[in-house]
């Protein structure tokens, strides 16, 4: 079974099989990851406060 996930992910991504990162690359990639998702979860996760300091829409062109 394990052969014959290698080999449908060699065929899908044959690029990849020859690139291996160390376990130290993994673990930045992965903080990078978890600290742009908690941002994104700070700056977006309050969004009627967001709309309450949105700017009034300017008026209508005469």
């Amino acid at each position: 079974m394990k052969k014959k996930i290698e080999e449908i992910s060699k065929e899908n991504l044959p690029g990849l099989k020859d690139k291996k990162i160390s376990r130290k690359e993994a673990l930045r990639k992965s903080g990078f990851i978890a600290l742009s998702a908690a941002t994104t979860l700070i700056l977006l996760g309050s969004p009627n406060k967001a709309a309450a300091t949105s700017p009034v829409n300017p008026p209508p062109w005469p």
